[in-house]
């Protein structure tokens, strides 16, 4: 299946399976107070910084809509005409945790911090939408557990720092899901736990259902060129 279609069937099942505004909310509750359990419940504190510096909100925005579709566009072309097997892993990666996010978007939907008390969205609809001009009803507002913005961005970076071999180069390509990971909460829409379980999901899919092997002639090229230096080697210790 291509990333196109996937996306399309994703899309489709989270408005399907969105649940109730009261279910939501008493979910978002009993995560919040888990956090507060666990001395995590940082949410409301970060956002009071970005709400205090319009340098941090400012920045807090943009990351959170120019880092994450625009950022998996470019990754999927980039993969798609660079590196084949890298890509196929990211596409896999992709379809096996949207499979698993839609079954928890249905079977435990949650409301974002934004539609809670002590809250503020700072992304606009306009911006949440990238200016284009869809009925928000397209979207399933309760849909914050996981966070693929996290996931997905995560994946995103993970495929370009592999098909790269300049160290510097898979380092910056990590940034942007750093920053993502930050900007979700400071901007109202993510949790520190839901964020979390976007990420391991993603790394755990990426791994383990998403690895592509490489063609056998590929790999018995490899093999046969890592075998050379060694004949070499004996074939000057015979003569």
């Amino acid at each position: 299946m291509s990333i196109g279609a996937a996306l399309v069937v994703y899309f489709g099942g989270r408005v399907l399976v969105e649940g109730s505004r009261s279910r939501a909310v008493s979910n978002a509750e009993t995560l919040i107070d888990l956090e507060a359990r666990l001395n995590i419940d940082v949410e409301a504190s970060l956002q009071q910084h970005a709400l205090d510096s319009d340098i941090i909100r400012i920045a807090g925005n943009l990351s959170y809509v120019w880092l994450h579709w625009p950022l998996l566009l470019v990754a999927t072309l980039l993969l798609f005409f660079r590196d084949p097997p890298h890509y196929r892993q990211f596409r896999n990666a992709l379809c096996v945790s949207g499979s698993v996010g839609l079954v928890l978007f249905a079977t435990f939907p949650m409301a974002p911090p934004r539609f809670m008390p002590g809250f503020v969205g700072t992304v606009s609809d306009d911006a949440r939408r990238h200016y284009l001009d869809y009925p928000l009803s397209w979207a399933n507002q309760y849909a914050a557990f996981p966070s693929f913005h996290v996931g997905w961005t995560l994946l995103a970076c993970l495929a370009v720092a592999a098909s790269v071999d300049r160290r510097w180069v898979k380092v910056v390509a990590v940034i942007p899901a750093v920053l993502v990971g930050m900007s979700v909460v400071t901007t109202g829409n993510h949790y520190i736990l839901d964020s979390v379980a976007g990420a391991l999901i993603a790394l755990v899919v990426y791994e383990r259902f998403g690895r592509v092997s490489r063609p056998r002639h590929v790999r018995g090229a490899a093999t046969h060129a890592a075998a050379k230096p060694a004949e070499q080697a004996h074939a000057e210790v015979l003569s």
